[in-house]
């Protein structure tokens, strides 16, 4: 009788449990809903949670075939509604945007070298307009480039501010951002707008801060800033107030916010002594920094963000296995943790043996395709497309 007893209590400890994390905890701060999320992830009834990824194509800057296009980098892509697929090479002699199809096999490039019409200086930000126009910025002068598919020149848009392009929202606005210093305290900001389709007007609905190297205490890594974009939300991570995610609706109205719990990750003995020695490397101005230099307690929750079709939230955190995989939160549109996944969407940079820096390379979702730029063993940079399968 005493292990009938046991037994039922058992079952019904999993049921309580299975009730519990089935129940999405919510508060109310300000008039807006705050979505609380633990460590473990809901189960919710019918939402898939576990992503399955097949490896299906690869375009590979280490390939002979690639490499004789005249693209050695990727740093950023886009992908226009038939699939094909628009790379962006930050510093090249020749042409900055390479064009491949939905195969992948090479199309052409175009936006030559030079500061003539049509030229970039530059490589910058690239996406499409609401009229299937490519939208191609100069990452280091106020203007940008309007092209058909194939390269062909329709309009050049200078700027009074440098703003850059981070994502078409619709209805003739972007999502846009622009950087100034002050003029008095050793700090940076970063203005995030939403501009119209001339980048004219910018309208600013966030606002984030943070310390340069002239600062009296130099933070490496201390806080960091996430920004994206869905075809129904804007969504910013802010890691001073922890692992918070502010919604924001496509007109800049807070709408959300989502709050997680999370494992912080402590900057290590060895990653410590390989800053040190990196800045002790640059001489004087080294030496000033290295006398202000301190470090985080952890490294932020996060990282970087994207989104799929479904309007499913993917945020990269600071958790990572091996040197280039790291584990990422998913979400529900309604900001409800449902499960994780692994990427290894970044590019190392390696001081005397030791991992230093990482740099987050894109991740974008059409359909049920996941295209990840990733940096292979051997340095060079792929990107990878995988089928997503949700089970």
């Amino acid at each position: 009788m005493k292990r009938i007893a046991l037994c039922l209590l058992g079952v019904v400890l999993l049921v309580s449990c299975k009730e519990r994390q089935s129940q999405i905890d919510k508060v109310i701060e300000n008039g807006v809903e705050v979505v609380l999320n633990h460590l473990d992830p809901y189960v919710l009834s019918g939402i898939p949670s576990t992503l399955a990824l097949e490896e299906i194509l690869t375009i590979d800057t280490e390939k002979e075939e690639v490499a004789n296009t005249g693209m050695t980098m990727m740093e950023w892509f886009c992908l226009d509604s038939d699939g094909n697929i628009y790379f962006m090479m930050r510093n090249s002699p020749g042409n900055f945007i390479y064009k491949y199809d939905a195969d992948g096999k090479f199309v052409r490039s175009f936006g030559r070298k030079g500061q003539g019409p049509g030229e970039l200086g530059y490589g910058g930000s690239i996406l499409f307009d609401d009229e299937g126009r490519l939208i191609s910025k100069d990452m280091t002068e106020p203007k940008y480039l309007v092209l058909t598919p194939d390269g062909v020149l329709v309009d050049q848009v200078k700027l009074g501010l440098n703003v850059d392009i981070l994502k078409n929202l619709g209805n003739g606005t972007f999502l846009t951002f622009w950087q100034d210093s002050d003029p008095v305290k050793p700090v940076f900001r970063n203005h995030y707008c939403i501009g119209d389709a001339m980048l004219k007007n910018n309208r600013e609905f966030y606002e984030f801060e943070f310390d340069d190297r002239r600062a009296p205490r130099y933070v490496p890594g201390g806080s960091a800033i996430m920004i994206g974009a869905s075809d129904e939300n804007i969504y910013v991570g802010d890691s001073r107030d922890g692992y918070v995610i502010r919604v924001f609706d496509l007109s800049g109205k807070l709408v959300r916010k989502i709050r997680k719990e999370f494992r912080p990750v402590i900057p290590s003995a060895e990653y410590k002594a390989a800053r040190r020695r990196r800045f002790e490397q640059l001489g004087a101005n080294g030496i000033e920094i290295l006398s202000k230099l301190s470090f985080p307690a952890h490294f932020p929750p996060f990282r970087f963000l994207f989104t799929d079709d479904e309007g499913r939230l993917f945020v990269m955190t600071n958790e990572h296995e091996g040197d280039r995989t790291y584990l990422y939160d998913i979400f529900t549109k309604d900001g409800v943790f449902i499960g994780r996944c692994r990427l290894d969407n970044v590019q190392l940079t390696l001081f005397e043996g030791r991992r230093l820096i990482d740099y987050v390379l894109d991740v974008q979702v059409k359909g049920d395709r996941l295209y990840c730029l990733r940096e292979k063993d051997s340095g060079y940079i792929a990107l990878t497309i995988y089928k997503m399968t949700w089970n």
